[in-house]
C-alpha cells in the first residue's frame, strides 16, 4: 500500500514537473518572440566622444548594454601578453568611489541587489562589459553612478592580482596538455608571426604584468573616445543620457598625467598603430603528443570585418565548404565517403584587421597523411572550380532560413548591434543581410575563393602524430 501511495506521490510530482516546464517555456516564447529583422538604430555620440548605439525594445522590462572597448589583446605590449585580459578581469575586483573604498565584496553586493547580470570578456580586437538589469529609474541610476566610478578609480588590488595571476598560470599549464589547445596556439602564431594576433600568454608574460602596468594600460586603452556603448531595451534615450554621461565621463585623465613619465612603465613599448596583417608563407608544423587522435587545423588570415562586399559571398563559400555539418564538401568527402573523421568543420573569424578562415579536424594517427590529402583536395577544388548551382542555392537558403534566429531575443540583437557599432559597419547591415546573401552569384563566390584562398599562405598544424 505505502509501495502504491510513493508511486502515485512520484507520478503527481513529475507531471507537476512536466507542466512548470511547459508554462515555463510558454512564457519564455512570450518573452523573447522573434523580432523583425529591421532594427531602428539611433546612435550618437556623448560629450566625452563615446559613441552610443540605441534601439528601443519593449518585449521585456529589462536592459541590455553591451560596453566595448578598443583595448583587446592585440594592445598588449611584448613581453605583457595576457595584460589586456587581467584588466578587464581586475575592472570589477574593486575601486574608489571619492574617498571610500569598495571592495571585491560590496561589488558582488552592489549587483546583487540591484539585480545586475554582469560578464567581462577580453578578445583580441576588445575589451567587453555585458549587463542585464531592470528598467526602474533607481537601478538605472545607481548603475550609471557605479560604473562611472568603477571606469574612473579602479583600485587593482596587489592581492587580487597576485590571485588573478595565479589562476592564469594554472589554466594555462593545464590548457597546454590539451590538443585542441596546443594547436590553436600554434596556428595563430603561424599565421600572424609578425602581429599581436598570433601573440599568445606565457608563464613569462604573465611574471612581468604588475599593478603598474595594469594602471598604465588601463590609463592609455580605457578612454572615453574608445568606448563604444551598445544598448537593447524598454527605456528611453532621455534616461539613458544621465547614464551615458556618468559611464563616460573620463575623470581619470589626471591618473594618465601621474604615470606617463614614470620609469617602471618604459620597460615595454605601447604601441599606439598595429603593423598590417602579412601574408606568410605555407608551413606545416607537426607537434608530438599522446592524444589518441591526430588534431589537424589548416589556416590563414583572409578578411577584416569591414569588407562588406566581400564577406557575404565568403559566407556562401563556407557554408558549402564546411560550415553547414552534413551536407557540407568536407564532410562529404572527408566523413561520409572514407569514414576518416567524425567531425570536420570550416569557419572563420571577422576581426579589425585580417581575421582568419580555419578548417579543423580529428583523425587517427594512421590516416592523418591521407586525411591531410583528401581536405587539401577538396579545398583546391572547391577553389578553382566554385560551387555548383545547387550548392549555391542551398547554402544560400539555408543561410537566410536562419537569419530570424539571430535577431530571436534582446540579447542577440544586442550581440548584433555590438557588432554594428563597434566595427563601424552600415546601420542597415543587418536590414539588407538577407538581400546581400540571396544576391550571391557563382561568379561572386569564385571571386572571394581566388581571391583569398591561396594555398601559399596556408599554415597546417597537427598535433599528435
Amino acid at each position: 500500500m505505502r509501495e502504491n501511495r510513493l508511486k502515485i506521490y512520484y507520478c503527481v510530482v513529475a507531471f507537476v514537473s512536466i507542466l512548470l516546464t511547459i508554462f515555463s517555456t510558454q512564457a519564455a516564447t512570450n518573452d523573447e518572440q522573434s523580432v523583425e529583422p529591421r532594427l531602428l538604430i539611433k546612435n550618437w555620440k556623448t560629450d566625452s566622444g563615446s559613441a552610443v548605439f540605441f534601439v528601443k525594445s519593449q518585449r521585456l522590462p529589462m536592459v541590455d548594454v553591451a560596453i566595448d572597448v578598443d583595448a583587446g589583446s592585440r594592445w598588449d605590449p611584448s613581453g605583457l601578453e595576457g595584460l589586456a585580459s587581467v584588466v578587464g578581469r581586475m575592472l570589477l575586483k574593486g575601486h574608489k568611489s571619492g574617498e571610500k573604498i569598495i571592495s571585491e565584496e560590496q561589488v558582488g553586493e552592489f549587483f546583487v541587489e540591484n539585480s545586475v547580470i554582469r560578464a567581462v570578456n577580453v578578445s583580441r580586437d576588445k575589451a567587453s562589459i555585458s549587463l542585464r538589469f531592470l528598467n526602474e529609474p533607481d537601478v538605472v541610476e545607481s548603475l550609471g553612478n557605479f560604473l562611472g566610478d568603477v571606469f574612473t578609480n579602479p583600485l587593482f588590488d596587489e592581492s587580487i592580482l597576485a590571485r588573478q595571476k595565479s589562476r592564469s598560470s594554472i589554466a594555462l599549464r593545464e590548457s597546454l596538455t590539451r590538443p585542441q589547445q596546443l594547436a590553436l596556439r600554434n596556428l595563430w602564431d603561424k599565421m600572424y608571426p609578425e602581429h599581436p594576433y598570433g601573440r599568445s600568454l606565457t608563464e613569462q608574460s604573465l611574471k612581468n604584468i604588475s599593478r603598474t602596468e595594469l594602471q598604465t594600460f588601463f590609463q592609455r586603452f580605457w578612454t572615453p573616445e574608445r568606448i563604444t556603448v551598445s544598448i537593447v531595451g524598454d527605456i528611453t534615450e532621455k534616461q539613458l543620457r544621465p547614464f551615458l554621461r556618468k559611464l563616460t565621463s573620463g575623470e581619470s585623465k589626471q591618473l594618465k598625467v601621474k604615470n606617463e613619465d614614470n620609469p617602471e612603465t618604459q620597460k615595454f613599448q605601447y604601441k599606439k598603430m598595429l603593423p598590417p596583417v602579412i601574408y606568410p608563407s605555407a608551413e606545416t608544423v607537426t607537434i608530438s603528443h599522446p592524444a589518441e587522435q591526430s588534431h589537424i587545423w589548416i589556416g590563414a588570415p583572409m578578411l577584416a570585418r569591414h569588407q562588406i562586399q566581400d564577406i557575404f559571398p565568403f559566407f556562401v563559400a563556407n557554408y558549402i565548404l564546411g560550415g553547414s555539418g552534413f551536407g557540407s564538401r568536407l564532410t562529404t568527402e572527408v566523413r561520409e565517403k572514407r569514414g576518416l573523421s567524425y567531425s570536420v568543420f570550416s569557419g572563420f573569424s571577422l576581426l579589425k584587421q585580417k581575421g582568419p578562415f580555419f578548417i579543423g579536424l580529428q583523425t587517427g594517427k594512421k590516416s592523418t597523411a591521407l586525411a591531410l590529402k583528401v581536405v587539401q583536395e577538396t579545398l583546391t577544388d572547391f577553389v578553382k572550380n566554385g560551387p555548383n548551382q545547387i550548392e549555391l542555392e542551398k547554402a544560400k537558403t539555408g543561410l537566410i532560413g536562419g537569419f530570424a534566429l539571430k535577431l530571436d531575443s534582446n540579447k542577440k540583437a544586442l550581440m548584433n548591434l555590438s557588432q554594428i557599432a563597434y566595427y563601424e559597419l552600415p546601420l542597415d547591415y543587418l536590414d539588407e543581410w538577407v538581400d546581400r546573401i540571396a544576391a550571391v552569384t557563382r561568379e561572386d563566390v569564385k571571386r572571394v575563393l581566388k581571391t583569398y584562398f591561396v594555398s601559399e599562405n596556408m599554415q597546417t598544424v597537427i598535433i599528435g602524430k
